[in-house]
């Protein structure tokens, strides 16, 4: 339960990382919803990897660059999810900040516990 904890603690540092980045994306850089959303899930699950390997996993050393792009591969599955349900969110609604933000907030909270499964099982196992 403490480490499901942590994780939440965790995610909620890659939910302000991924909705500032899409907020910059979108606005600053005038980058469409979802190619915005793309670019704020990269760097938000990036933020989160290293995060989660110290913080809620605790590896030792500085982690690699294949145990990274494990990490997003597989939760570019959770991402997935995210991101359709963000879309479903904007296709009901219109493209306010306020609607980016509650979308990201819904795919956020549904890919959840898929991303906290899959990191235990398969990224951050003692033998990485």
């Amino acid at each position: 339960m403490k480490q499901f904890l942590r994780f939440c603690v965790v995610g909620a540092l890659g939910f302000v990382t991924d909705f500032s980045v899409l907020y910059a994306a979108v606005n600053v850089l005038g980058l469409g919803p979802l190619a915005g959303r793309i670019v704020s899930f990269v760097v938000a699950a990036t933020v989160t990897w290293k995060v989660n390997r110290h913080f809620t996993f605790v590896q030792q050393g500085k982690g690699s660059v294949r145990e990274w792009a494990q990490y997003l591969a597989l939760t570019s599955m959770g991402g997935g999810i995210n991101v359709i349900v963000y879309q479903a969110w904007l296709w009901l609604t219109d493209h306010s900040t306020l609607n980016l933000f509650l979308g990201v907030a819904a795919g956020s909270a549904v890919a959840m516990l898929f991303n906290f499964t899959i990191s235990k099982r398969a990224v951050f196992t003692r033998a990485a």
